[in-house]
């Protein structure tokens, strides 16, 4: 498996950042109310799952002035979702169980891949922040300004975190559409032995080796506000421990870790 190089895309000031047009980018909202897939899921309640969505939805809607395209893939019709054309686009399909179970990893890209063919939103841009559906990510304005930013370098950029070695973070991260096409080439292989993470690195490892093409790791850590659909717990917004990975992820920067097996 190739190393991820940690792209030297630096940006002058984190307190002055671009602001990027509200058209430039799409929030990809992925959703599950009732899952046909149990496998490594713990929140499976489609009454809970259903409120987490809405939940997060209204906070979007709210807090950005992004367009948002919302996936479901269990058929679920969706009643009392805010209703706000301009801004969020609806989509929704029955994704048939599939034998033996490929996880909910699979599922997800399938999601992910609906969206690409369906949504008019996404022919209007070139960028995109594929989001966990049920969470709230707190500085996504921010986040979304300096990979805005970035691009502006790079134009063709994936911007994400490490989860762990060979693992990236599904929860949330920003890329070029041009990425896509990699994405559903390394995600066809998911199963319940090779996740959406593993299939997100390799697939950045990929792309970054194409001329012209970048990956950056996010420059301040992810703040989310949730559940973990795999593991039922809340994620929590404790100010230590987001300066303690901010401090992490700036270290690894100065240091000139560059190459990221």
């Amino acid at each position: 498996m190739e190393k991820l190089k940690n792209q030297s895309l630096d940006i002058k000031d984190h307190d002055q950042i671009m602001k990027p047009e509200e058209n430039d980018l799409v929030l990809i909202l992925t959703g599950t109310i009732t899952p046909n897939s149990l496998s490594n899921l713990t929140v499976k309640d489609p009454a809970l799952r259903r409120q987490q969505y809405l939940e997060a939805i209204k906070f979007y809607i709210n807090k950005t002035k992004f367009k948002m395209v919302f996936i479901e893939n269990s058929g679920d019709q969706l009643e009392n979702f805010p209703i706000l054309p301009e801004r969020i686009e609806y989509l929704k399909f029955e994704s048939a169980p599939v034998h033996p179970d490929r996880g909910i990893g699979y599922k997800e890209l399938e999601i992910i891949e609906f969206a690409f063919k369906t949504s008019k939103f996404l022919k209007e841009v070139k960028m995109a922040v594929k989001i966990t559906g049920r969470l709230k990510v707190l500085n996504i304005s921010r986040l979304s300004g300096i990979f805005f930013q970035l691009t502006q370098k790079k134009s063709c950029l994936v911007y994400a975190n490490i989860f762990k070695p060979k693992r990236m973070d599904s929860r949330c991260f920003f890329f070029t559409l041009d990425f896509w096409p990699y994405l559903l080439s390394a995600g066809s292989n998911i199963d319940l032995w090779y996740n959406f993470e593993a299939s997100l690195w390799d697939a950045t490892s990929t792309y970054q080796k194409c001329e012209g093409k970048s990956y950056a790791p996010l420059t301040i850590p992810l703040r989310i506000q949730g559940m973990s659909g795999s593991f039922g717990i809340q994620y929590k917004d404790n100010i230590v421990f987001h300066y303690a990975r901010f401090i992490r992820n700036f270290s690894r920067k100065i240091m000139g870790n560059r190459s990221i097996s």
